[in-house]
């Protein structure tokens, strides 16, 4: 396994903010720029990371190269947001396998775009989190909204306006079991995304 990761991202200018990205804050155009240029897919190797990806998931190479832009994009979110956001499902699978490329992502992403550690934290399964992900991950669909326009639903889903049905549930006095099966006639959109 080559444990040496040669390609770095390629520097950027403010000119080359793309005029699709208008709604980019002045103050965080140079992030984007860093991300907009920042390479996943090492040059010349036999299995990039979207190949990897792909295979991983079992996904067509067209739809993991979608994910990973989608993951750029939740990127520039986690940083610029100013609260937490959380990925659609797929695109937590890139950020997972890219924590698995740690030349990429801790020093090239973290330590030379972010400049500083980013941390993926996963939530704990419990009623709570789950009713606070999903007021989140509605957060981070409406922060992604304002400034990459409507977010794909192949890749995040529909907005779920079964979420007040689900805390309803989850605050029944029923065992986990007949929970679980109630919760999964409310099941979130995105957990059918690919």
């Amino acid at each position: 396994m080559n444990t040496e990761t040669k390609s770095k991202p390629m520097p950027a200018q403010l000119s080359d903010v793309p005029e699709s990205q208008e709604q980019i804050p002045v103050e965080h155009r140079e992030l984007w720029l860093k991300l907009s240029v920042f390479q996943f897919d090492e040059p010349g190797v036999p299995l990039p990371f979207s190949v990897r990806l792909a295979e991983r998931m079992k996904w067509s190479h067209e739809f993991a190269l979608q994910v990973i832009e989608e993951y750029r994009k939740f990127l520039f979110l986690l940083k610029t947001a100013g609260h937490e956001v959380t990925p659609a499902k797929s695109v937590d699978e890139a950020w997972h396998l890219h924590l698995q490329y740690t030349r990429s992502y801790w020093e090239h992403l973290c330590l030379e775009i972010f400049n500083e550690a980013i941390h993926h934290n996963p939530g704990n399964g419990s009623g709570e989190d789950i009713e606070k992900y999903a007021a989140v991950y509605q957060r981070t669909l409406d922060d992604y909204a304002a400034i990459f326009g409507e977010p794909p639903v192949h890749v995040w889903g529909r907005p779920n306006h079964l979420i007040a049905w689900r805390n309803i549930l989850l605050k029944l006095p029923v065992g986990r079991k007949a929970r679980s099966r109630l919760l999964n006639l409310f099941r979130h959109s995105s957990d059918e995304a690919n």
